[in-house]
Parts: C-alpha cells; structure tokens; sequence
C-alpha cells in the first residue's frame, strides 16, 4: 500500500502519528490580564488566531481569554497543521511570573 493510501507524508513513518507532539516551552507575546488568576498547575486549551491572514497557535484560557502564543518550537509546522486539520490539544502551566508562562502538554486523547 502506498504512503498516500496509509494517510503518511510529511516524513512520516508507518506506524508513527506526526500528530503526537510534546510541548514544553514558553508563550510568547503574552497578554497580561490574562496572566491575573492564572497559577501552576491551570490547564489552557490551545486555538488558532488568525495574524495578517497567516495562523498562529494561541494558549486559551477556560474563560476564552488568549494567554499568549506559541513560538517555533521544534515540529511547530507539523503542530499547525495538525491543528488545523481539527486535532485538539492542551497544555497545564507549570511557571508563571511577570510576562512569563511556561506550559507543557500534548495532544488531548
């Protein structure tokens, strides 16, 4: 069978999901009134933000606010794909401090 026909490309290997990504980094461009309340161990879902036409993965609160975004990370433009393509993912806050959040997660089961 064919790597089209078995849904790989992309560098893909048969067996591995390109979509299972490890997050571990800090938000960029952080909003800071949605910095207030949240603490260590808060969970944030991640979205899509549209910036000058181009998609941007943005940590969202449970209340809808934007926490900040996410930068190039390494596999980012496979991440962004992913998202897109409606794989759902989350991340739980392990730092926070002034401008700062620093998350960690994965792909939602």
């Amino acid at each position: 069978m064919s790597n089209s026909k078995l849904g790989l490309g992309l560098g893909a290997v048969e067996g591995a999901d390109r979509c299972d990504i490890r997050i571990d980094t800090d938000l960029q461009g952080i909003r800071l009134p949605a910095l207030v309340g949240l603490k260590k161990g808060d969970f944030l879902e991640i979205g899509i933000e549209f910036r000058d036409r181009h998609p941007v993965a943005v940590a969202i609160r449970s209340d809808g606010m934007i926490v900040g975004s996410f930068n190039a990370f390494e596999k980012y433009a496979t991440f962004l794909e992913c998202l897109q393509a409606g794989v759902r993912y989350n991340v739980e806050v392990t730092e926070t401090g002034s401008g700062h959040c620093h998350v960690i997660g994965g792909r939602t089961p």
